[in-house]
Parts: C-alpha cells; sequence; structure tokens
C-alpha cells in the first residue's frame, strides 16, 4: 500500500490551491473548516487511506494555497474544486467529505455539478445563514482580527468553537498544532476568507433539494454552530439525505478526537448509502 502524499498546486479562479493526493482507489475528497487547513483531515487520513485515493484540498487563504485579496463565494470554491479533479484526470464521481466550510462546498458542488458527487458527507456543517445573534456576536471578531489578527484571546474563541474547550486538555499536541495553523495563516487572505465564507455566506435551504447525491450530516453533539435538529431539517429537504450525530464540542473535534468511529460512520455509508440513510433517519425521533 503506497501512502506516500503528492502535492501540486493547481491554478484556479480562487488562486492557486494546494491540492494533496495519498493513496489510490475510489477518489474522495476533503475540503477543511474555515480557520485551519488540510493538515487537520491526517488523523482520519490514517483510517480511510488502505483503499482510497484521498484528494485534501486547501482552501483559499489557507495552509499552502495563495491568499484570495478580494471577496469569494461558495460557489467559487465549488468550481474550483471541479477545476482541480479536471486537472487531476479524476472523471468518475467522487465521494465528498467536508468540515464546516468544506461541506458547504461539497452541497453546492453536488447541485451544480451532481455527475461529479457519488455521495456527500458534511461535518458540522450549518445550511442556514448566519443569524442576527450570531452576526453580532462575530461581527466584533472578524473586526477584531482585521485590526489586531490572531491575539491570544481571538484564538481562543476561535478554538473554542472548531474544537471546543475540553481538547485542550485531552489533546494538547493537536489543540496545538490546530491552532497553530490560524494563527500562521497570512492576514489579508484569512480575513477575507472570514467575511467570504463566514459572515457573508447565503443560507442553502433553497438549493439543497436539487442535491440528489446520498448526503449524510454528520453533528458533533455539542457543537455550538449547529443542531441535530438544524441537520434533520435541512436533510428532510433533500431526495435523499439524513443526519446523525458523533462525540464532540467543536466543528472540527470529531477528526482529532475519535477518528476511527468517524471514519466507521463514513465508510458505513460508503458502503451501502441507501441503508444508512434510512436507518439514520429512523434512528433519531
Amino acid at each position: 500500500m503506497d501512502t506516500r502524499t503528492i502535492t501540486r498546486t493547481i491554478p484556479t479562479s480562487v488562486g492557486n490551491l494546494a491540492v494533496h493526493v495519498t493513496g489510490s482507489g475510489p477518489p474522495t475528497v476533503l475540503w477543511h473548516s474555515l480557520f485551519v487547513d488540510s493538515t487537520t483531515w491526517a488523523p482520519l487520513r490514517s483510517h480511510l487511506v488502505a483503499h482510497r485515493q484521498l484528494i485534501s484540498i486547501d482552501g483559499p487563504g489557507h495552509g499552502a494555497s495563495t491568499a484570495v485579496q478580494r471577496r469569494f463565494t461558495v460557489e467559487e470554491c465549488a468550481a474550483a474544486a471541479v477545476a482541480v479533479l479536471d486537472v487531476l484526470d479524476v472523471t468518475e464521481p467522487v465521494d465528498w467529505v467536508g468540515n464546516a466550510w468544506g461541506g458547504h462546498v461539497g452541497l453546492v458542488a453536488a447541485a451544480h455539478s451532481p455527475d461529479r458527487c457519488r455521495t456527500v458527507v458534511t461535518i458540522g456543517t450549518p445550511t442556514q445563514a448566519l443569524t442576527r445573534r450570531e452576526r453580532a456576536r462575530i461581527v466584533p471578531m472578524v473586526w477584531a482580527y482585521r485590526l489586531a489578527g490572531p491575539v491570544p484571546p481571538l484564538t481562543t474563541a476561535v478554538m473554542n468553537v472548531l474544537l471546543g474547550k475540553e481538547l485542550s486538555r485531552t489533546h494538547p499536541q493537536q489543540f496545538q498544532a490546530v491552532s497553530r495553523t490560524f494563527r500562521q495563516s497570512p492576514r489579508r487572505g484569512m480575513h477575507e476568507a472570514m467575511q467570504s465564507v463566514m459572515l457573508h455566506r447565503e443560507g442553502l435551504d433553497p438549493l439543497l433539494p436539487r442535491i440528489a447525491a446520498p448526503t449524510l450530516m454528520i453533528v458533533p453533539r455539542a457543537d455550538t454552530m449547529i443542531s441535530l435538529e438544524q441537520a434533520r431539517a435541512a436533510a428532510a429537504t433533500m431526495p435523499h439525505a439524513a443526519a446523525t450525530t458523533v462525540d464532540g464540542a467543536g466543528h472540527v473535534t470529531p477528526l482529532i478526537a475519535d477518528p476511527g468511529t468517524l471514519a466507521d460512520v463514513i465508510t458505513a455509508f460508503w458502503r451501502d448509502p441507501d441503508r444508512t440513510v434510512i436507518t439514520a433517519s429512523a434512528d433519531l425521533p
């Protein structure tokens, strides 16, 4: 089994994106959460790589990708992901796994390019736009970042949303590694990304009924930005979707705290999407 990772830089409409390709087999696209990069997939990737080609994309302004000096849309990110697949000569439909922001990109890709997505898995991905209360809390944070950068209080607040407070005690090395990806990101690019995919992100509800690909929405139980009830309501508007839960206190926590369980949920879905959707729907009250 060859688990070497080959990294390429691929020009797209949202800048030069760093793309990390590992393994061989059915193609799987991994797109990370806002504030972090593809390194957050490492624990989960080790559970999936044996029988998969994993294509991890660093979003614009994150990781090794270039920073976009303008506001951009989730639709542009989805088109860029399809462009990446074209450059890599991936013609068969992919299994998409997206964490928060990456889930938004995957849902849009599945709606606009249905022939390119076999299935979609979202992890900690709210489909609704920010509420007025959420905006009131987040707008000052975005402006504080623009003025001061990733100062300790702001970094702590972001990590609490992504990872929860407990992970810093149970997985201190991983917590610090995730925190470092945020602190080291180019400020201009990160600020544009924060505005583009958080503050000005539109709700996806009108798009959901168009997504024919089997979709599994995974919700960390203690995620403060999305509830199981919200995910179930979104899934109910889609032709072939369901929601389920895993342990975790933030968007990224399941990838780090218990990647084995998360991998089991995802691979079971891949093996039999129909059964997983039916079972997940039946298991929830």
